[in-house]
């Protein structure tokens, strides 16, 4: 028996709060990369900002 789940996530970047917005499988969250916020995930942010620049999305900018 596999312990993988799977579904189906959006995700898109609000230029105003500087959040990475993921919702999807009854949830919604955000991540950003601000070292001073609850929220702050760097690692995710760069790969979830990569994600969205190469399908053409706004995204934030490369650090």
């Amino acid at each position: 028996m596999s312990k993988t789940a799977k579904f189906d996530v959006s995700i898109w970047y609000n230029e105003k709060s500087r959040h990475i917005h993921i919702a999807g499988g009854g949830f919604r969250s955000t991540v950003n990369a601000d070292p001073e916020s609850k929220r702050y995930h760097p690692n995710l942010f760069k790969k979830l900002a990569r994600v969205l620049r190469e399908q053409g999305k706004p995204a934030p900018t490369e650090n």
